[in-house]
């Protein structure tokens, strides 16, 4: 009888593991059937951020991982529409990207044979919070390998950086 409990008990412990809380913000996705999660903090402190400059929402993260870093980004119009999925468009000011190196990854261009959505769930610019999903078919810049992000998902703190033009003749 106290063998039987006590495997009942080993049971229920095991079985009522704590996982670990979601951070805060985060950007994470399936890449090449390989979870990818962000984990390079950045000059805000955290691993992810996202900026708005020129009514565009620029979103990226990266990954340090074995010496070697990786990043992710997105690239969409501010105005975009919340709960609607996108399609990945450059011409619509659209992208979906996957850096291997400082100059090589892969992109999720149409005309280039990739694909891609992205569904902003949240743009709340008075708590500074972006939220949202992502996946696509992206090709490699030096040749057509392929690349699949899939499960792809962010929250990030929201900044708003000005950018001015200089007047004409000083540049």
């Amino acid at each position: 009888m106290k063998i039987a409990f006590l495997f009942l008990a080993l049971v229920l412990i095991t079985g009522c593991s704590k996982t670990a809380p979601e951070p805060e913000f985060y950007l994470s996705a399936t890449i090449d059937g390989k979870n990818w999660v962000a984990n390079l903090n950045n000059s805000q402190n955290t691993t992810v951020a996202a900026i708005i400059s020129r009514n565009l929402v620029v979103v990226l993260g990266s990954q340090n991982t074995d010496n070697t870093v990786t990043a992710v980004g997105l690239v969409f119009p501010k105005s975009v529409t919340v709960n609607q999925t996108v399609a990945i468009n450059p011409a619509q000011s659209t992208a979906l990207a996957y850096s291997i190196s400082q100059t090589d990854g892969y992109s999720a261009d149409p005309a280039k044979g990739g694909s891609g959505t992205i569904t902003i769930i949240r743009l709340d610019e008075t708590a500074n919070v972006i939220e949202g999903t992502f996946s696509g078919e992206t090709v490699f810049n030096q040749n057509s390998s392929r690349v699949s992000i899939t499960n792809g998902r962010f929250r990030t703190p929201l900044f708003t950086v000005a950018v001015t033009s200089p007047p004409p003749g000083k540049r």
